[in-house]
């Protein structure tokens, strides 16, 4: 079988990651993509670097492909993420991951916010800001602290250690930066959880299960109320600590994985996805954000760093997604280590 690997790299070049440093956030590494190859040939798949250029088309009919493991993040619009897998359902082959119609849903945080409330799914209260003159409505509508964070993107783009805001002049100019930086995009308004933060990893399709929790932890200050900024993540090694399982009592845990399936199965996601909590002062959690291309970097990627606090190794946790998304076409599994030690 001959296996096309789909991705967007840090280092290609693009006149818009020239104008703005946030555009390359969500892409990879070469590493990564080398580390992924790597585990596919160890089992016996032939790989193909497909990449996620406009010209994948014709690169799908040279390369004669049997299936693709996707982690391509898109380039451009709301909808860049269900790119390569609109691509692939119109030849008709095999993908990991979710479909497009997911993948839309969940990078739009407006959307999400609606599908979680129907859900009655926990999250922060909101609001949309499509104008300066709508942030009357969103005071009206909110408490203090918000924080504003761009409706269409992900990786915490356009997320700062600045974006919460105290009263009007904190979220007006916050909403200016962002509608300068990312133009003819809402910002969404959200009132700000002071608390903990903690993501969940999920694996699987019809009968999805949790493979762990993991609290984002600030490194430098202990017990200090903080954020999963994009500062943060730019230097995760120096300020952030991660916590798997996290100290959490057994009642919160099993709300957390509760709310993290309802999600999971709520949005149709596939093979894997990453959830993101925020835990208020009293214990309560509320949803933050799916994501069902989670960053698979051996290295600094939360789901690998999850893997391997819980003794999941890298290579195990690449191959349950392969062998999740070849059990949804009825391609025959990958023989691994026990698929109980993916958790429960």
């Amino acid at each position: 079988m001959k296996i096309g690997l789909t991705y967007n790299l840090k280092d290609e070049v693009s006149p818009l990651s020239i104008m703005n440093n946030e555009f390359n956030e969500e892409f990879d590494s070469r590493k990564t993509i080398d580390a992924l190859s790597l585990i596919f040939e160890k089992y016996g798949f032939k790989t193909a670097m497909l990449g996620a250029r406009l010209d994948m088309a014709d690169r799908l009919k040279k390369e004669k492909i049997d299936f693709v493991f996707n982690i391509a993040e898109g380039y451009y619009g709301r909808n860049r993420e269900s790119f390569v897998p609109s691509v692939l359902e119109a030849f008709n082959i095999p993908y990991s991951g979710s479909d497009p119609l997911t993948l839309g849903m969940t990078l739009d945080k407006i959307v999400t916010k609606k599908l979680l409330h129907a859900a009655k799914i926990p999250t922060p209260a909101y609001y949309v800001v499509r104008k300066i003159e709508d942030i009357k409505d969103a005071e009206d509508r909110l408490e203090y602290p918000v924080i504003t964070k761009p409706a269409w993107e992900g990786s915490s783009k356009g997320v700062y250690n600045s974006s919460k805001a105290l009263d009007k002049h904190g979220l007006k100019k916050n909403i200016k930066i962002l509608f300068k930086k990312y133009p003819n995009q809402p910002v969404l308004v959200e009132e700000y959880i002071k608390g903990r933060e903690i993501t969940v990893g999920v694996i699987g399709n019809e009968f999805p299960k949790v493979m762990a929790l993991m609290e984002i932890v600030n490194k430098k200050h202990p017990g200090e109320d903080f954020f999963y900024s994009l500062e943060v993540k730019r230097d995760w090694e120096n300020l952030v600590d991660y916590e798997s399982p996290p100290r959490i009592h057994n009642v919160l845990e099993t709300q957390i994985r509760r709310f993290a399936l309802m999600a999971y199965r709520e949005f149709g996601c596939r093979d894997v996805s990453r959830i993101d909590f925020r835990i208020s002062e009293y214990n309560d959690p509320y949803l933050l954000e799916i994501n069902p291309l989670p960053g698979l970097s051996p290295e600094y990627g939360d789901l690998a760093i999850m893997a391997r606090k819980n003794k999941i190794a890298y290579e195990e946790l690449v191959i349950s997604i392969l062998n999740s998304a070849f059990s949804r076409y009825g391609i025959r599994e990958v023989k691994k280590k026990s698929v109980e030690a993916m958790g429960s």
